[in-house]
């Protein structure tokens, strides 16, 4: 591979160097001698009993858990909604106009969606 810019000639030697080609492995990272594969796949595998087992008693500990968490968030995306409004007035009051309208148009659908989702809710649970 070649560096086009001679400014950064020196870092022809890097492309060459076979440490850099992969994953380089830590002395800390070492058991008897061997690298730990810390794969995703390896680790889910390990893990994904305890988090099937754990999940539901945590998330279903009481019945108005999500009617305390709801209102809390809603106040949090209230006060997103209104940055992303602030940002898209300045981006129009400084000439980019259409970038202002698309972010009006995403917040605005995002915020019906997330203040009506408890109805959208209930009205697929009726179907």
């Amino acid at each position: 591979m070649a560096i086009l810019n001679p400014n950064y000639a020196f870092l022809e030697a890097d492309y060459s160097n076979p440490n850099l080609t992969g994953r380089l492995v830590m002395p800390t990272e070492l058991i008897n001698d061997k690298p730990i594969d810390w794969s995703i796949t390896k680790v889910l595998t390990a893990t994904a009993p305890v988090l099937l087992l754990t999940i539901p008693n945590v998330a279903f500990a009481s019945g108005s858990s999500f009617d305390n968490l709801y209102p809390t968030l809603m106040k949090m995306f209230d006060s997103a909604v209104v940055l992303v409004i602030v940002f898209a007035g300045a981006s129009w009051a400084l000439g980019h106009r259409s970038k202002a309208i698309e972010l009006l148009i995403g917040v605005c659908c995002g915020y019906l969606l997330a203040r009506n989702a408890v109805n959208i809710r209930d009205y697929l649970k009726a179907i």
